[in-house]
């Protein structure tokens, strides 16, 4: 596995809950604002990870990406925040998180 792990993700509400969708992994964490929604993404990705790793799997194997509709959807946003590779352990891979929220 690479040493850096790339994400965008597509940010959006539904009624009072804002959710995170990963865009290459089909992951979502949701939030009750979007301030909150980096670090929330994040966790669901290192908890993601932590779960391979108990079963001896490289980090995010086996997740798919997300259906096509977010990778559409990720297209017709607008680019809100790129944040910092982040590390979630000593030996996981830095992520590489780009958000984007529905115009």
């Amino acid at each position: 596995m690479s040493d850096k792990i790339k994400f965008h993700v597509i940010a959006y509400q539904e009624a009072d809950v804002w959710l995170a969708q990963g865009v290459e992994y089909d992951i979502l964490a949701r939030a009750h604002s979007f301030d909150l929604l980096p670090k929330a993404f994040s966790e669901a990705v290192a908890k993601t990870i932590a779960i391979g790793a108990a079963f001896d799997r490289e980090p995010l194997e086996g997740i798919k990406p997300a259906p096509a509709k977010f990778k559409a959807m990720l297209d017709a946003s607008i680019p809100v925040q790129a944040m910092d590779p982040v590390r979630i352990g000593k030996s996981a891979p830095r992520l590489d998180i780009t958000f984007a929220k529905v115009a």
